[in-house]
């Protein structure tokens, strides 16, 4: 009589998560500053296995951004190790001088007669 051991059969995760990236930010600073502090929702992800871990980020939300466009990057890994990343970009354009909107308002007041 034979005798046959048996390997038990695993699936094996091959799927990657799937992350809900951000659209590209757009902030304005006032006029000759370098740039401005940015807050934004951190992407999210999920996956197959219902576990998936932030893996690493480039900048995160309320850092300080320079003027100019900056690409933000997110990787996600499951417990198997498949990894996706997403990248968005936030973008910080010079403005105005900051002034109150009543400035002008204010101003013809105080000069008429």
């Amino acid at each position: 009589m034979k005798i046959y051991e048996s390997t038990p059969l695993f699936a094996v995760d091959r799927t990657a998560p799937v992350i809900a990236c951000l659209d590209d930010i757009t902030e304005t600073t006032n006029l000759n500053s370098p740039g401005r502090t940015v807050t934004f929702v951190e992407p999210t992800a999920t996956d197959n296995s219902g576990v998936v871990s932030l893996s690493s980020r480039s900048h995160a939300p309320g850092q300080f951004y320079l003027t100019g466009s900056t690409t933000v990057t997110y990787t996600f890994v499951d417990p198997s190790g498949n990894t996706a990343s997403c990248s968005f970009n936030v973008v910080v354009i010079e403005g105005r001088f900051p002034c109150n909107s009543n400035y002008y308002v204010e101003q013809m007041e105080r000069f008429s007669i």
